[in-house]
């Protein structure tokens, strides 16, 4: 019952579409006429033999004479086969009927076929739009988890969740939506075929079915552990495999491949062992239930061939009850062999559901209407005003308490302070990654809680010291931010880009460093530059520069400054020296401000951080 329920959840989940219910319509009459087939068959086969031994017995009697004839001669055997068949003496085939129920057979054989075929088409299209609606509802999802949902896990992990497992999913809709309602429907026809035809032997082939059901039932409860434990095992290689890959050079330089070699070992042996367990649990329900079918086949006919001599059954019905059990036992063998794939996909639906349960961002930007950024060299630089500014993480202690701190247009101001300090966070909080606990954040007056996370982000560009590029052009990744396409993008951006090797055409790649990180951060000047934002946020922006590239790119900041306001989160005395203001964090507050020269003039804790 449990199974039931979990596939009703899944059914629900996925969602069933009249495709399925066209493809589940066209298996059921497949099935139908596959249970009606040797029924057909048998009348064939009756007629056929009856033609062929009334043929061979002597005119002029009827059927009841020749049947007491051939007792009074003491051959019963004959007599039950002749009044068993209802052979009439001197009489051969009946070719007309013979030809009915032929036509009708191959008619039921072909509408089968065709039913099943077109059944199969239509349940392939429909699994195929089912998984590409999940797949949509899974990139949804992440565009509407907060940014911070993802931060301290495992990459690998959330993409064998959107990956492998929703690719899973797909071998159970299937099995939910047609192939276990029609094995079931099967069953059950070929079952109330068997009554028909005959009780008694129904009656031997059901024998059967208990003992396959307890096998069946004990089988798969053990085998679902070691299934969850295999697809745990796999999202751990995924993610082990990402992070190894990610940080190649980093475990070359440190010799450390031993250690990675180690911790891939360990999970690649319990990814070996669940499935060997699993599967060698799940590859026992087919020898079971083998010799549970072979034990009920070979009964049947042997008894089948007893019957039929004593007269009991006819050859038609006898060869009608062999079919029917070998049905029977194919619906089983394949019922127990949907029931392991059903089981390895609702482990991965639930994996699925469960990322998709996953809390999700309050008014998330890409639910925003389109925001048309304002561009012109005319514009006012923003004021931004941080009121009274707390932030705390879910569960975690605070990490801003109180930070009251203005940012006056057209200025740069460095933010400093020690790893942990909230110089990050307070960065994030301007971009609306999360809102302030506590207090408000201001632009030009108006909260930007007030405003869609769009229209705040529409207003900012972002340098971070981890370089966001994908896989394309340089002018390609420029483009993502541009107001206006590479091509009438600043002077300044094309100076930048013609520090690159291939200018604008330099290929980036997330799978080969084909760029230093010093091009890299080129690159996300640029794009930061061609957004011509109001606002820019510099996240250590050039701590990975190398001089000349550290050069080019304070100086294309510099062309933004008369027509920017400029948050820096940086270290390096250079850049704190040309900013307007420099604000120090400490314990979630902020403890001095002013110019880089006054703090250290001060001797406070501004000037106790570049001491040490």
């Amino acid at each position: 019952m449990k199974i039931f329920r979990a596939l009703g959840e899944v059914r629900r989940f996925l969602g069933a579409g009249r495709s399925l219910t066209w493809a589940l319509a066209l298996a059921i009459v497949s099935a139908l006429l596959t249970v009606a087939v040797p029924w057909l068959l048998a009348q064939v086969t009756n007629i056929i033999f009856a033609g062929a031994l009334g043929a061979n017995l002597d005119e002029g009697a009827t059927h009841d004479q020749m049947v007491e004839a051939l007792r009074d001669a003491g051959d019963d055997r004959q007599a039950n086969i002749v009044s068993a068949i209802g052979a009439t003496p001197g009489v051969g085939i009946d070719w007309s009927l013979l030809w009915t129920y032929t036509a009708v057979t191959l008619a039921a054989f072909v509408l089968a076929a065709g039913a099943r075929i077109g059944g199969g088409l239509i349940l392939n299209a429909a699994v195929q739009r089912a998984i590409r609606r999940l797949r949509r509802r899974v990139e949804s999802k992440l565009h509407r988890m907060p940014v911070t949902a993802l931060e301290g896990g495992r990459r690998g992990e959330v993409l064998n969740a959107v990956t492998v497992d929703v690719d899973n999913v797909a071998t159970l809709i299937g099995p939910v939506f047609v192939q276990l309602p029609v094995v079931l429907l099967t069953i059950v026809g070929v079952s109330a075929a068997l009554i028909w035809v005959s009780g008694f032997f129904a009656m031997i082939a059901f024998l059967t079915v208990p003992i396959s059901a307890v096998a069946v039932a004990l089988i798969l409860r053990f085998a679902r552990p070691h299934v969850k434990r295999q697809w745990a095992a796999q999202s751990s290689l995924t993610a082990h495999a990402e992070d190894v890959y990610a940080a190649r050079d980093m475990l070359s330089a440190y010799d450390a491949h031993r250690a990675t070699e180690r911790q891939f070992t360990a999970v690649n042996s319990e990814l070996a062992h669940a499935t060997r367990t699993g599967q060698t649990w799940s590859g026992a329900l087919g020898p079971v239930l083998t010799l549970c079918n072979a034990l009920a086949f070979v009964t049947v006919a042997v008894l089948g061939a007893f019957k039929m001599l004593d007269g009991a059954v006819t050859l038609g019905v006898l060869q009608a009850v062999v079919l029917y059990t070998q049905q029977l036992s194919s619906a089983l063998s394949e019922l127990t062999g949907t029931l392991p794939t059903l089981q390895s996909g609702l482990v991965s639906v639930g994996r699925v559901r469960e990322f998709l349960a996953r809390k999700e961002e309050i008014a998330p930007a890409v639910d925003d209407d389109p925001v048309t950024p304002r561009h012109g060299r005319h514009r006012t630089p923003p004021r931004i005003v941080f009121e009274d500014v707390s932030f705390a993480y879910t569960d975690g202690p605070p990490v801003l308490n109180g930070v009251d701190l203005v940012v006056e247009p057209g200025t740069t101001t460095a933010l400093v302070g020690a790893t942990g300090s909230g110089k990050t966070t307070l960065t994030a909080l301007v971009q609306r990654f999360a809102d302030p606990t506590g207090g408000r954040i201001t632009v030009d007056g108006t909260d930007i809680t007030d405003l869609t996370r769009s229209e705040v982000r529409s207003l900012m560009a972002v340098v971070t010291q981890d370089p966001w590029l994908f896989t394309g052009t340089a002018g390609e990744n420029i483009d993502l931010g541009a107001a206006h396409g590479v091509e009438t993008a600043d002077p300044t951006v094309h100076t930048l880009l013609a520090a690159l090797p291939s200018g604008a055409a330099t290929e980036v790649s997330g799978d080969v460093e084909t760029l230093s990180a010093g091009e890299k951060q080129l690159i996300t000047v640029a794009r930061a530059l061609a957004a011509q934002p109001d606002i820019l946020i510099l996240d250590e922006a050039t701590s990975a520069a190398d001089p000349r590239s550290e050069l080019l790119i304070q100086r294309g900041l510099e062309s933004l400054r008369h027509r920017t306001t400029t948050l820096i989160v940086t270290h390096r005395m250079s850049t704190l020296a040309a900013a307007d203001e420099v604000a120090v964090l400490a314990g979630g507050r902020i403890v001095e401000q002013g110019t880089a020269q006054d703090l250290l003039a001060a001797g406070g804790e501004f000037a106790r951080i570049y001491a040490e």
